[in-house]
């Protein structure tokens, strides 16, 4: 079950109920971590700026813009000053796939481990094993805060669909009693050892200004490539694996442009 082995990357976007605030979290695991620093509206508008360093160790930022409204999304390159569209149909079209069994019971085990406190927040320690291949995930659930919050805010943002968090969370509750919370941190082993995962390590209420989901004056507005003939000429993905690979794919192509704006500074 992959959906097991990538359960920081969330891909449906929900209400955030009122919240307003800043986000600290970073990437945890066997790559190189990035730091996040997120910006959240009373209305779901989310702002993501990362810092990562490359094997240089140069530092490297970009900025993922989300607003509630419009047909797009943005990715900031703040040191070409470039705002590029990524459409939200598009996004859509990646995360609209049904499996068709995707409300089958899991053959996997849940362990509760227990409470403990990340970030100064209580949680719930959840331990789900797949029994079929070994790989596991940690989950450590707050009680104070949305789960739909942690959706809007790390949901890379269609307009349509539902993500492996919220089929996860459904479909464990549903059959072994599960009570979705926030997810304070994740972190996935795979049986060969390889770890990955997201952890929250700051969350704060308190007012953040409009400008933070703009895009900032100066920059020039770019297309995003590798979507000839819109987004809707796209082929909406048949099951669950096939919105995989398709979003691989797309992400494939951020990569390699980004390596290629990076060749032309």
């Amino acid at each position: 079950m992959r959906w097991l082995c990538s359960l920081a990357v969330l891909l449906t976007t929900s209400p955030a109920y009122a919240f307003e605030g800043e986000i600290d979290a970073k990437t945890i695991g066997d790559g190189a971590p990035v730091n996040l620093q997120i910006y959240v509206s009373e209305r779901g508008d989310v702002r993501m700026d990362s810092t990562s360093k490359d094997p240089d160790g140069n530092v490297q930022r970009a900025s993922y813009i989300k607003p509630t409204k419009g047909k797009y999304n943005f990715t900031l390159d703040h040191d070409r000053k470039v705002a590029t569209k990524v459409p939200k149909d598009a996004l859509a079209h990646m995360t609209g796939a049904s499996s068709g069994d995707e409300d089958a019971k899991p053959n996997v085990e849940v362990k509760k481990l227990g409470t403990e406190t990340v970030a100064a927040q209580k949680t719930r320690h959840i331990r789900v094993i797949d029994k079929d291949d070994g790989d596991t995930a940690d989950f450590w659930l707050s009680d104070r805060y949305s789960v739909k919050l942690w959706e809007t805010v790390f949901g890379v943002g269609g307009t349509a669909g539902r993500g492996s968090s919220g089929q996860l969370t459904q479909v464990l509750g549903k059959h072994y009693g599960l009570k979705p919370g926030f997810v304070m941190k994740v972190e996935s082993t795979t049986e060969g050892g390889q770890r990955g995962g997201l952890e929250v390590t700051r969350i704060q209420k308190k007012k953040v200004p409009s400008s933070r989901f703009v895009v900032p004056t100066g920059y020039s507005v770019a297309e995003l490539p590798g979507l000839p003939g819109g987004a809707t000429q796209m082929k909406t993905p048949a099951n669950q694996e096939e919105a995989e690979k398709m979003r691989e794919e797309w992400l494939k192509k951020m990569q390699e442009m980004q390596k290629k704006q990076q060749k032309q500074r």
